[in-house]
């Protein structure tokens, strides 16, 4: 499927348990939406690529991006974004999404069972992150969190079955004031070693 039509008004695009053509994908340019601030597609079951570009000297206004409940969905193509706000949730199928190249103050990503995070995906100014119930979202010093000076919380909910000790030395920034760490079972102690807990205010352990 493949958007052409320029809708130079509209503001907020919502695709929702829709379907997609026989190509099993969706491509559309930012281009012909200059005003688009929030774009959402959930529960289109069929749905295996999604790919959304920028062309040279186009403007682009998005700053909200929600991808849920898309099953099917293996492969993101994304351009450099500058986004308040990006959710990846209940896309079981999905392995590799980057993100180095984007903006994004405030990053989710639930119940992605097959992503790992590797250094390019996480976007830069990142100022909140929260992972959970994606059992190959295990932070480690490879992502490169402790260079996020702009973290500001983290949060782990579920998944990280090996994790028996949290965080390692060097794992995290100065800059966090906020982790919480929930429903991890086999989570035997944390590790003031790892963080510095001058700046931090809130530390919240429930599993």
């Amino acid at each position: 499927m493949l958007f052409r039509s320029h809708l130079p008004v509209l503001t907020r695009l919502s695709i929702c348990s829709g379907v997609v053509d026989d190509s099993r994908s969706l491509s559309l340019s930012l281009g012909i939406f200059p005003k688009l601030t929030v774009f959402k597609i959930n529960g289109v079951k069929e749905l295996e690529e999604l790919s959304i570009s920028i062309l040279e000297g186009d403007l682009t206004s998005l700053r909200e991006l929600d991808l849920s409940n898309n099953p099917n969905l293996e492969t993101i193509e994304l351009p450099p974004l500058v986004l308040g706000f990006c959710v990846i949730s209940g896309c079981s199928k999905l392995r590799s999404l980057a993100l180095t190249h984007s903006s994004v103050e405030k990053l989710r990503i639930f119940k992605c069972p097959e992503l790992m995070v590797k250094r390019e995906i996480l976007p830069s100014k990142l100022c909140e992150l929260a992972i959970g119930h994606s059992k190959q979202l295990t932070p480690q010093v490879e992502w490169g969190l402790q260079s996020q000076t702009s973290l500001t919380k983290l949060a782990i909910n579920g998944g990280c079955e090996d994790m028996e000790l949290f965080p390692k030395e060097c794992l995290l920034p100065s800059s966090l004031t906020s982790l919480k760490i929930m429903d991890l079972p086999n989570l035997k102690s944390l590790d003031n070693g790892g963080v510095s807990t001058t700046h931090l205010s809130s530390i919240v352990r429930d599993h």
